[in-house]
């Protein structure tokens, strides 16, 4: 969730929202993104049109479940909520993860703070620490399709700490 305070509560928009599906056959994982400015009829805003990412916004995370099953018509047995500082801490737990980084850039770090604080990563293959990792799954503003792009950063962030954490014994 969007907030980068310590805690989780049902006060934040979602930053992101990823639907992990597991094939227990096949032993694979599929990652499903949403775009978070998706406009749908939400029955906890009374039917009305809201963005997506808005539906924990003074609701219970139910609200989110709820329309991510009926928008993939699949059952959601368990959901996980993290906000900036989890992300963070999540990332440092395993000991940082290997991303290949398209393009360097800078962001502002998990409590939304510049100068100083400002966080940079550079372009190729990096081992991200957690302010690094948050810095570039929030980057976006590179691009003409920066939403697109969040996405793909976001899902091989979330890649990257599945692959550590095979590896740690």
């Amino acid at each position: 969730v969007d907030s980068s305070k310590d805690g989780v509560t049902s006060g934040y928009n979602a930053d992101v929202l990823l639907l992990v599906t597991f094939n227990p056959k096949t032993l694979r994982a599929t990652l499903t993104s949403v775009p978070r400015d998706m406009y749908l009829k939400t029955a906890c805003s009374g039917n009305n049109y809201r963005r997506i990412n808005t539906v924990t916004w003074g609701s219970s995370s139910e609200c989110a479940v709820n329309k991510m099953q009926k928008l993939f018509d699949t059952k959601i047995d368990y959901y996980a909520k993290i906000n900036f500082k989890g992300v963070v801490q999540l990332v440092d737990a395993v000991g940082g993860i290997d991303v290949e980084v398209p393009y360097s850039f800078c962001e502002q770090n998990s409590s939304r703070q510049w100068g100083n604080n400002t966080i940079t990563v550079l372009k190729g293959k990096q081992h991200l620490n957690g302010e690094q990792a948050l810095a570039y799954a929030r980057n976006r503003h590179q691009w003409a399709l920066s939403d697109f792009k969040r996405v793909e950063h976001q899902q091989a962030i979330v890649t990257a700490i599945a692959n550590k954490v095979k590896t740690i014994r």
